[in-house]
């Protein structure tokens, strides 16, 4: 059967027959990874710390004196809901083994470039400028660690585009990781070796529990209409008056997410246990006890609510995996409450991310600009190196949504299917239609208007949802 088929099924049978029972085949698929949470993560003592917030903000007290903010160029400051197109121009091909080649240096030039482009010299002294790239250890892990495996943001990318700030007097500058890094991966990775060689202070935001945190390195922020959270914490300095937020995100696809771009980007400026907005409905609370106080008491009646009603407009792919089905052959809420072993952990796991996404970027202060690196493309295959994809571009703009719905058109997508970005345009935060959004070629030779989006060159990077792996890839 093929995908226009099984997806007009499926999107029927969510529509009309929510309450009806699910095929014998769906439910054989509805199982637990492993046999528990797939959002589960174990306590695993930090074996060695590196720079603390502490530290870092120490530092870039220090740095305050003669540093200058940098400005956007004033094309993307008076178009604060278009995308800007930057075409890479990275030279590379697969070796032997089906791996790209390293292009380090290219990465480089390239981060340079890319902050000539879009940054000019400001005339505000002080303050400090917070990057934030997407390093969640894909590709960084390994020995030796492969910076171009598709997984995060190029290193190189990073220390370029830093070097280029530097140059028009943006002097105090970090970055951070709050996630599967360990301070060790940086060291043996070499990640650390290059960051102090470019005078880049690396902040290390996570710790073992939430309470070793201290009340100083955090910020907080309250959201009384959010669905799944009332309160919400991040980390300094990333919304500290005077930061200059630069929001890097990197171009593949997630089991949760659909696309991981610049919105899921901002899990990493989030401490431990509000950070980790992929964990599941059904455990949710069993995980992440200690910060209940801040969430609603009833946000699991919400999330199935408003997953019902996505179901209903025809999300695709809102069921997948079958596991909603599952659920209410089970006995639904009643039954859960009395057994939660009748849901699988990846019910209404889209819905929830998304939701606890939107009540997190609803309240923070915006990024000063959001930037996606799509040099090279992860796609729908989770595992190995064939899929990486050479989409040689870099998109920029000043709104998550609008930079997600141009980079997800990029990736072969229609913005308009994904599920979060269609939450983002309903709550307001965004436009996710790509004939409503302007679009910008930029480069060297100046600004100009694209005329329609379809001229884009696109690289299709599959879909990969929910762990589910036999069904392919497929587009949305």
């Amino acid at each position: 059967m093929n995908d226009g088929v099984m997806t007009m099924k499926r999107r029927s049978f969510m529509v009309t027959a929510l309450g009806t029972a699910m095929s014998i085949q769906t439910f054989a698929r509805n199982v637990f990874i492993g046999g528990k949470d797939v959002s589960y993560e174990p306590d695993q003592p930090l074996e060695s710390t590196g720079l603390s917030i502490e530290d870092g903000l120490k530092i870039l007290k220090k740095g305050e004196q003669g540093n200058v903010a940098p400005v956007l160029r004033e094309e993307i400051l008076d178009n604060p809901d278009a995308v800007f197109f930057i075409y890479a121009d990275v030279q590379d091909r697969h070796n032997w083994d089906g791996r790209w080649n390293d292009c380090t240096d290219q990465f480089e030039r390239l981060g340079k470039r890319v902050s000539d482009l879009i940054f000019r010299k400001g005339s505000s002294a002080g303050g400090r400028t917070f990057v934030k790239p997407n390093m969640v250890g894909s590709g960084l892990m390994s020995n030796p660690p492969v910076f171009n495996s598709g997984g995060v943001v190029h290193p190189y990318f990073t220390v370029g585009l830093v070097d280029g700030l530097r140059g028009i007097g943006n002097t105090n500058v970090a970055i951070a990781a709050r996630g599967a890094m360990r301070h060790k991966h940086f060291v043996e990775s070499g990640l650390m070796d290059l960051f102090n060689s470019h005078n880049l202070p690396l902040i290390e935001a996570h710790v073992q529990y939430f309470k070793d945190y201290k009340k100083s390195e955090l910020r907080w922020f309250d959201n009384p209409n959010g669905i799944v959270q009332r309160r919400i914490c991040a980390y300094r300095p990333v919304y500290d008056e005077g930061t200059t937020f630069i929001n890097i995100a990197h171009a593949h696809v997630h089991k949760v997410g659909y696309t991981t771009l610049t919105i899921k980007n901002i899990m990493g400026t989030l401490p431990r246990g509000y950070g980790h907005t992929c964990d599941s409905w059904t455990h949710l609370d069993v995980w992440r006890k200690d910060l209940m106080d801040d969430f609603n008491r009833d946000f699991r009646v919400a999330i199935e609510q408003s997953y019902v009603k996505h179901a209903r407009m025809g999300y695709k792919y809102w069921d997948e995996g079958g596991f909603y089905q599952a659920y209410l052959s089970g006995g639904g809420y009643p039954a859960y409450r009395k057994n939660p072993d009748i849901a699988d952990s990846r019910l209404f796991w889209a819905e929830l991310w998304a939701q606890r996404m939107m009540d997190t970027i609803e309240v923070l202060p915006k990024p000063y600009v959001n930037i996606v690196d799509g040099v090279f493309v992860r796609g729908d295959d989770s595992s190995g190196y064939n899929n990486i994809r050479h989409g040689n571009f870099i998109t920029v703009g000043r709104s998550m949504v609008a930079v997600d719905a141009v980079t997800s058109w990029l990736m072969g997508h229609d913005p308009r299917e994904i599920p979060y970005l269609r939450i983002a345009s309903e709550r307001g935060l965004g436009e996710n239609d790509i004939e409503k959004i302007p679009i910008f070629m930029l480069s060297e030779k100046g600004v100009e208007r694209l005329r329609d989006y379809r001229l884009l060159k696109r690289t299709p990077a599959g879909i990969y949802i929910y762990g589910v792996e036999d069904n392919g890839p497929r587009f949305l």
